[in-house]
């Protein structure tokens, strides 16, 4: 069989397009982090436990160390005050983990369906990404405020203890906006234009064809 381009690949058995191969990766590794943070976020949601950090020196970089530490209070605290919340958006992300890895299984059991699988996955990765924009910018940041006294404690005892200058509150104040809010916007950002990318491959024709000469092959 001949592919639209000229090159031919026999369909259903051997080689399938390379680039299908490199974006059923990035699916995978989006949707498999995706569902098991989901996971872990639900279990604590559940349990009430906090979320513990362990070795954070090992990381050796302050703005890692800080951005890691700022990241986990935020989370313990919107989990214990707004666990409704929390629990609804964590729930939502882990169907949409799930939708990607479904689709990802479609495509490598070369599944018939695999295309609108990975259509239907990057829709709802886009609207996903914008949805939770609007949530950190409506939402989360104005919970920084009640949340800023726990972040500057937190961070002055890692300072402390890592013979560090303690970081003043206005610091604290401007350094989480930049990096809990501002920072998960721009990788929103990313994926939109990540999830418009896979859309325009697997609807596009060159993928249309090979799911319709894979539709015959199982027909």
């Amino acid at each position: 069989m001949t592919e639209p381009d000229g090159r031919s690949f026999e369909v259903g058995r051997r080689r399938r397009p390379r680039w299908m191969t490199f974006f059923t990766v990035l699916m995978f590794l989006f949707g498999a982090n995706v569902f098991v943070d989901s996971i872990d976020d639900l279990y604590r949601l559940a349990t009430a436990k906090a979320k513990v950090i362990h070795n954070l020196e090992d990381l050796g970089n302050p703005q890692n160390e800080a951005i890691l530490r700022a990241q986990s209070v935020l989370d313990n605290e919107l989990f214990v005050n707004r666990p409704k919340v929390m629990a609804v958006q964590r729930g939502v992300r882990l169907l949409l983990g799930l939708v990607y890895l479904f689709a990802v299984a479609a495509v490598v059991t070369r599944d018939p369906r695999g295309r609108r699988a990975c259509v239907l996955a990057n829709w709802l990765g886009l609207a996903w990404s914008m949805a939770n924009a609007v949530f950190l910018l409506l939402w989360v940041r104005p919970a920084l405020p009640w949340v800023l006294p726990k972040l500057v404690q937190a961070l002055g005892e890692d300072a402390t203890r890592m013979g560090r200058p303690v970081p003043t509150a206005e610091v604290v104040a401007e350094q989480s906006r930049l990096f809990l809010i501002y920072g998960p916007v721009t990788l929103c950002g990313v994926g939109m234009v990540l999830s418009l990318l896979l859309l325009a491959y697997f609807a596009g024709r060159r993928m249309r064809w090979f799911y319709e000469q894979l539709g015959q092959a199982h027909g």
